[in-house]
């Protein structure tokens, strides 16, 4: 008898022992629910305040959209640009970047229709111009920045972007300039001398609109707009 009471009461205080655990779980569940729900809070909040801080601190933008946005007329007549690149031995991925960003650029114009012609050096540029009756060929010229500021710059990502317009039929120039590509990363070693030296950007496809934005410009000056 005295055996079959120990056995009910261990019995007992085992259940007791883990009736008591599940309530304690139990009674944790919320407290856990409450601390991922307010984490997650703070994280899209977080995410929110981020979206727009980036766009607001980058002037490079900011200069892109207000010039994009302004109003501009259009040119009399409809301008065809023959575009070529010449890269660097290195070949970098932000050549290729500016390269396309250019031509998507000038396609976004009324009356400008940008084409590209593939790799080409500058003697072949002035022959293709020679050749065509109508269309400006532009040459896009890419040299590795590798010296800034009188100092060496090692295995350097940072570009200066050349560009040349060919008139069609004599294989003049009609207009040259350049700005510098400073790579995210890279030395940052230049400084910015705008509007006394050429601009600096920071993107690929900053640089390649900025070209496009100096083409568009000349060829108002060179055809002329249409008066609103």
């Amino acid at each position: 008898m005295n055996r079959l009471r120990t056995i009910s009461v261990t019995t007992l205080s085992g259940l007791s022992i883990l009736t008591a655990s599940l309530l304690l779980i139990l009674a944790s569940i919320p407290t856990l629910n409450v601390s991922v729900h307010a984490q997650s809070g703070r994280r899209a909040s977080g995410s929110t305040q981020r979206t727009t801080t980036p766009e607001a601190i980058n002037s490079t933008t900011l200069e892109i959209r207000e010039r994009s946005e302004s109003p501009r007329r259009e040119l009399k007549r409809k301008a065809t640009l023959l575009l070529a690149t010449d890269l660097t031995k290195r070949h970098l991925p932000s050549e290729d970047t500016i390269y396309a960003s250019l031509i998507k650029r000038l396609n976004e114009f009324t009356n400008v229709s940008g084409t590209a012609i593939g790799e080409l050096n500058r003697d072949q540029v002035i022959k293709r111009a020679q050749a065509e009756t109508e269309s400006f060929v532009v040459l896009l010229q890419f040299d590795i920045d590798n010296v800034q500021n009188g100092k060496p710059v090692i295995n350097s990502g940072d570009l200066e972007v050349k560009y040349f317009v060919f008139a069609p039929r004599t294989g003049e120039q009609q207009l040259k300039g350049k700005l510098y590509y400073q790579a995210i990363g890279g030395a940052h070693g230049r400084k910015d001398t705008w509007p006394a030296g050429p601009p600096i950007k920071i993107t690929g496809e900053a640089s390649g609109i900025e070209v496009a934005e100096r083409l568009y410009a000349w060829l108002s000056v060179a055809i002329g707009t249409n008066e609103k």
